[in-house]
């Protein structure tokens, strides 16, 4: 199958690859050394084509229902509009925060969405979303993250893509979305599992050529 290569987020050495195919399917791409490779999916670039071979993971646990493992691959080509290829493939969500994610994300004290069971798990982990409202830059002392205004103090979405941080993605911006795995504290063994909603990169221009960077 042919795949659209449309988010490369940092994951230990190597990189976490999102694509979609063909027939508008989202899928993120795992190497099948992945656990002696930690180079794993540094060979890819957003805004690339192709050509996979691919199997279903032994284990499907929701929301991460896009994984496959590549057995095999060839690069094809470049796209020449990603923006417009992945309005075609896969409309984005337009509008507010509380939309994302079939309006299921919960807000920590300090504004980090998240998702858990007992709030109710989407049926996916990826997505493209324009913002009705600009995110700001906002870090804390470990991530970078981006702040979209609410009246209550905003909501946070970590920023772990390859692309130079910006301070303000503005308003209508074509952004990258996903659900981080399942965690919780290690200091915690018994708390609530979470999966944290994450920005993988963006797509728009910006006013500045910029390029999207699962």
């Amino acid at each position: 199958m042919q795949v659209l290569i449309v988010a490369k987020t940092r994951q230990g050495g190597g990189a976490c690859i999102g694509g979609i195919t063909s027939a508008g399917r989202s899928v993120r791409l795992l190497a099948f050394d992945a656990a002696t490779n930690e180079q794993a999916g540094l060979e890819y670039e957003v805004g690339e084509v192709w050509e996979i071979v691919a199997d279903p993971p032994a284990e499907i646990l929701p929301p991460h229902v896009e994984n496959i493992i590549v057995r095999r691959k060839r690069r094809l080509r470049r796209t020449p509009d990603l923006a417009a290829a992945i309005h075609r493939l896969m409309p984005p969500q337009p509008g507010g925060v509380d939309l994302l994610f079939d309006g299921l994300t919960r807000a920590t004290r300090t504004g980090a969405l998240y998702i858990c069971q007992q709030g109710g798990v989407p049926a996916y982990s990826t997505g493209f979303w324009q913002p009705d409202q600009p995110l700001r830059r906002d870090d804390d002392a470990k991530r970078i993250r981006y702040r979209y205004p609410t009246p209550d103090g905003g909501r946070t979405l970590t920023f772990v893509g390859f692309q130079e941080p910006v301070e303000e993605l503005p308003a209508g911006a074509l952004l990258r979305v996903s659900l981080a795995h399942w965690w919780r504290p290690p200091e915690r063994p018994d708390g609530e599992l979470r999966c944290f909603v994450q920005l993988s990169g963006w797509i728009d221009d910006l006013g500045g050529g910029a390029a999207a960077s699962a």
